[in-house]
């Protein structure tokens, strides 16, 4: 009885970490991730709609600052973010060259800046729960802003401190989750697929 107490005081111990720890911890890990690419799938629902709409795609990341998104479902959608240039292509309608602030781009910058392991602008209250083998991270401005999420939320591979998930709460209601799955860490990726548009 006693070692069985003793086994699951560890296991508390070792389950509570501070978010403070765990953002090191997650920074540190993303100092030498130089490209990532990864197979996910998006989930958008909004109080307008009646039904979620989910897409599926593969992204492409690259240090510093570009991230190019291919979607397979709706096929021939792009969208490629290189620094303060945010490019769309979408089937059908000609490409458009926006900046990166613009609020259709708010998603990619959030999702780029987790990648890049900055954190997030703005002073947030941090909510870190382990569950299992993940880690749920909640970031929630202390501020409301009508340029920033009213939540991020991720969830975080436990032992690699991969990122599993991500999901946004846009300042309108919104909903809008990434889950990723078969990560290619520091694999050589084409420079191709990041050449913009002149």
């Amino acid at each position: 009885m006693r070692r069985l107490l003793c086994l699951n005081f560890l296991l508390w111990i070792s389950a509570s970490v501070s978010a403070e720890d765990l953002e090191a911890r997650f920074l540190a890990s993303h100092r030498n991730l130089q490209t990532l690419q990864a197979d996910f799938r998006q989930t958008l629902t909004s109080p307008g709609m009646r039904q979620p709409v989910v897409s599926e795609g593969r992204f492409h990341y690259k240090k510093p600052d570009s991230l190019r998104i291919d979607y397979s479902r709706p096929e021939g959608d792009c969208f490629l973010l290189k620094g303060d240039r945010f490019e769309t292509r979408r089937r059908g309608k000609p490409p458009a060259i926006l900046e990166a602030s613009h609020p259709s781009a708010r998603a990619l910058v959030a999702l780029r800046e987790v990648l890049r392991g900055t954190p997030p602008a703005g002073d947030f209250q941090k909510e870190v729960v382990r569950e299992n083998r993940v880690f749920r991270v909640v970031l929630t401005p202390l501020v409301a802003s009508p340029n920033l999420p009213r939540q991020i939320e991720n969830r975080v591979d436990a032992k690699s401190l991969a990122l599993l998930s991500m999901t946004l709460t846009m300042p309108q209601g919104a909903v809008m989750e990434f889950v990723f799955e078969n990560p290619r860490r520091n694999q050589p990726v084409d420079p191709a697929v990041f050449a913009g548009r002149e």
